[in-house]
């Protein structure tokens, strides 16, 4: 009989239970050494498995995609989140300058401002309204009121509010969020926040209503006090959208009534204590662009509960039809994935690397409340120090489909 001095199995399975938590085998050392597949030792053959652990970090590169098909259909569900099929008949400019105070331009006899350096606030307008916004304040902001959807095009501004939101929409309407081709933009807000009672402004991006990320510009985002990016409502990101969302207290983005990723480049970095890349009240839907979440930070208590680092946090169903999803957790206890519903995969690319130590929280790769089912696309899951999957309901994985694990820290799905 051949001795095998580290062997383990590529496991081919059409259904997988997931082991327990405590079931935490070390096999880093198997991991980081990535050895070749066979080694000859005294004549008889060792099988060691090659295995890659992902390097996974910011990417900025341009993504070649698909082009965008527009509804026509005014039955179509997503038909009102497209700006193309929105009238905006009257423009009013906003230029922001640290030499002086922000100036308006256009048609400024629909909206009803007020300037106070480069603090500008719209208190009222009509329907079919655009809003340009350019220039560069180091001292600014911009509120909207409004009881009608608007159009908002980011055209190569840079605003920092020390006190609070760069921009704070109170309108409960659709905010179509349009970065002007070419155009590179920046928001920052303050360490601490000047609040109004009664106002939401809960991020460097705030919005009450759902805010429709469309444009091939590039958005960066820096959040010191809270959220860098939150609606009230719901986001949609479309293609050719570059976003970049720094937050070093709270989350990157943060909705109540759902996520919808269609296309564009997305970077998330977080580095609080019990911080998420994508924190969603709601459903999360991807359906392609490359999003990317590092994230780091320790764990909260409150009350009792302990609350860890995640790259995606989902209250509800989880769906990932197509594109490509990178997420590394580092801090105590984080989490690749975390759902409290349905983790549905059918498409795309899914790349987890977890390396926090495990303490008051345990850092998975994949932790689900319900079901995770497989049906398309490439899953990959490695957890350092704990269990890569941690699925409390039922485990499907398509015919056709070969998984691998190596204890249960390492965990693949390809065709």
């Amino acid at each position: 009989m051949k001795r095998i001095l580290y062997y383990i199995a590529a496991l081919v399975i059409t259904s997988f239970a997931v082991s327990c938590e405590n079931d935490d085998t070390d096999f880093s050392d198997i991991i980081n050494n990535h050895k070749t597949d066979t080694t000859v030792v005294d004549s008889d053959t060792v099988v060691v498995p090659v295995i890659e652990v992902k390097e996974i970090a910011i990417d900025s590169t341009a993504l070649e995609e698909p082009s965008e098909v527009i509804p026509t259909d005014h039955e179509d569900p997503s038909y009102e989140d497209y700006v193309e099929n929105a009238e905006f008949k009257y423009t009013v400019n906003i230029h922001f300058s640290d030499d002086g105070n922000a100036t308006l331009s256009g048609n400024t006899a629909r909206v009803k401002a007020t300037v106070n350096g480069n603090h500008v606030t719209i208190s009222t307008s009509t329907k079919k309204i655009e809003y340009v916004v350019s220039g560069s304040s180091s001292n600014g902001s911009l509120k909207i009121y409004s009881d009608y959807k608007f159009k908002l095009t980011l055209n190569g501004v840079t605003l920092t509010n020390p006190n609070g939101a760069a921009i704070n929409n109170q309108c409960g309407k659709t905010m179509y969020l349009v970065l002007a081709d070419g155009s590179t933009n920046r928001l920052e807000d303050g360490s601490t926040y000047t609040d109004v009672e009664g106002e939401d402004q809960k991020a460097t991006f705030f919005s009450e209503g759902q805010i429709i990320f469309s444009g091939s510009g590039t958005l960066n985002v820096i959040a010191n006090g809270r959220n860098a990016i939150t609606s009230d409502d719901y986001v949609r990101i479309r293609p050719g959208v570059r976003i970049y969302a720094k937050a070093l207290a709270r989350n990157g983005i943060k909705t109540n009534d759902g996520v919808w990723i269609d296309g564009g480049v997305l970077n998330i970095e977080t580095h609080a204590s019990g911080s998420r890349g994508i924190n969603c009240e709601s459903n999360i839907y991807i359906n392609g662009g490359r999003t990317t979440i590092i994230g780091s930070g320790g764990v909260t208590i409150e009350q009792g509960d302990t609350t860890s680092c995640a790259g995606v946090k989902c209250d509800s169903t989880l769906t990932m039809t197509a594109g490509v999803l990178n997420i590394k957790c580092t801090g105590e206890g984080g989490k690749g994935i975390r759902s409290h519903g349905d983790f549905l995969f059918s498409g795309g690319e899914l790349n987890i690397v977890t390396t926090g130590e495990k303490g008051l929280a345990s850092p998975k790769g994949v932790k689900c409340d319900a079901g995770l089912s497989i049906t398309g696309g490439r899953f990959y899951v490695y957890s350092t120090n704990a269990a890569a999957l941690d699925i409390e309901g039922s485990f499907y994985l398509a015919d056709g489909y070969i998984s691998q694990q190596i204890g249960t820290h390492y965990y693949i799905v390809d065709y």
